[in-house]
């Protein structure tokens, strides 16, 4: 069997092709290239001198030995992918498919990583065991099981045993993967029912946590009235201070206390020192609002904003924390504003340390980055892993990038003796290196500065 990778417009896809013929008037093949059966991957029969390839569709898909090449199984991952096998074959027997032409191998099993389904290949012309394809599955999951997880290490190694047993049965690896479900939710059960004082104390918890969320809210409210109050006593003050001078000052032309100075002109003056008063007032306030606005914004900004692991760019305003982070000192922490520059906790106050730059190769220290093209506009990527996920999805890539052509899962950047080797993954807008699209499955190894376009992400990779 060959297999290679291809990219056309917007899609990717895996190509199989088998050394003998294959009928395509055939039942089987028939039933695969009508696209009918939910767990297979959409399939084309191309034919080219006489051979016949056979075309999945792969995008935004992953498989299952990228996505665990470095994670760990847990149950819900086993969960996930014995359930999606229990799945297929199901769906093989239902539409009278033979099950031997599935392909267990993890390269060939991918995962939709958004609706978390499974999804298989199955070839015409190839024919295997089944019970020897599945043994040697869990062979593959047994040492990437998380051992911290119990639940999955007694399902990995029950099923591994029924896979080694003959008479291999599905009805037994089904039972297996949901029994599993049944009986953590009777532990769950029987936990609330032994012990309900904790489930009180559960609930008096969340309750005090909402008073005092509405305590908060009420004395916040109460201190922005009396704000406000405050600040029409001092203007109500300040023009009533004005009046009564306007006043004194007629009374006394009038009476003639002041006889160089006309009723007229008393008038206009007293307008004048009330209208100089209420501006004085609203220049005051103004700022005093501008200081409690910024201050509202800090103490907001540090409790929202999550905490961003971060080099610093501006070598010589803060070449001591520079030398800290190249030693690798962990108290070295940087935040991320809202307007893009950067935050020094180190030094006891909010000092910005600038905006996000391109800097020259001699002023660079710490891990290899992604630096966008666009100062300001989206979060460095620093290379500080051997194998780094970039996409979309919080919960499945190292390094999210929320524009809305990235994939959930679009590329990978893997750490070698030799350099750092770029691999997309399958994403629908692809992965391009100096203007040229990376071909399925490459992986390109990057130079200083290269241009990377993660779909419409523009970054230069720096070493």
């Amino acid at each position: 069997m060959r297999t290679e990778f291809r990219r056309d417009m917007d899609h990717n896809y895996l190509i199989l092709q088998e050394d003998i013929a294959v009928d395509t008037s055939a039942y089987q093949v028939r039933m695969l290239a009508g696209n009918v059966i939910p767990s297979i991957l959409k399939c084309r029969i191309q034919s080219l001198d006489g051979s016949q390839f056979f075309s999945y569709d792969i995008t935004s898909k992953q498989p299952l030995s990228v996505l665990y090449e470095e994670k760990k199984f847990r149950i819900k991952d086993l969960q996930m992918v014995l359930g999606g096998f229990v799945n297929v074959m199901e769906e093989l027997t239902e539409f009278l498919m033979n099950p031997e032409q599935l392909i267990l191998r993890p390269e060939y099993i991918y995962l939709d990583i958004e609706s978390q389904k499974v999804y298989f290949c199955c070839l015409p012309g190839f024919y295997r065991e089944i019970q020897q394809q599945f043994r040697e599955l869990t062979e593959y999951i047994l040492p990437k099981l998380d051992h911290e997880d119990e639940q999955a290490v007694v399902l990995g190694y029950g099923i591994y045993k029924k896979a080694l047993e003959p008479g291999f049965q599905l009805e037994t690896v089904k039972a297996a993967v949901y029994r599993k479900e049944e009986i953590k939710k009777e532990k769950s059960d029987f936990r609330i029912k032994e012990k309900p004082e904790n489930k009180a104390e559960l609930e008096n918890e969340e309750q005090e946590a909402v008073q005092w969320q509405e305590i908060s809210e009420q004395n916040e409210k109460e201190e922005k009235k009396n704000i406000f109050k405050n600040r029409k006593i001092k203007s109500a003050a300040v023009c009533a201070a004005g009046l009564l001078l306007l006043l004194a000052v007629l009374a006394a032309s009038t009476l003639g206390y002041i006889p160089w100075l006309s009723v007229e002109t008393a008038i206009a003056a007293g307008m004048l020192m009330l209208g100089l008063g209420a501006l004085l007032v609203w220049i005051f306030e103004k700022k005093k609002r501008k200081q409690e606005n910024e201050e509202i914004w800090k103490k907001k900004s540090n409790k929202t904003l999550p905490e961003r692991e971060m080099a610093l760019h501006e070598a010589k305003r803060s070449e001591d924390l520079s030398e800290k982070w190249g030693q690798g000192e962990d108290h070295v922490e940087t935040e991320l504003g809202e307007t893009g520059a950067l935050f020094d906790k180190t030094l006891g106050e909010d000092r910005v340390l600038g905006e996000t730059v391109v800097l020259s190769t001699g002023q660079q220290q710490g891990p290899a980055s992604f630096v966008s093209r666009e100062p300001g506009e989206l979060a460095t990527i620093y290379l500080d892993r051997d194998l780094i996920v970039v996409g979309k999805l919080v919960n499945a890539a190292d390094a999210v990038i929320p524009v809305p052509t990235v994939s959930r899962v679009h590329a990978r950047i893997r750490k070698k003796d030799d350099g750092y080797y770029l691999t997309d993954l399958n994403s629908r807008n692809g992965t391009a290196v100096n203007g040229i699209m990376l071909k399925g499955n490459e992986e390109y190894l990057l130079q200083d500065e290269d241009e990377v376009d993660f779909a419409q992400a523009r970054y230069v990779f720096l070493k």
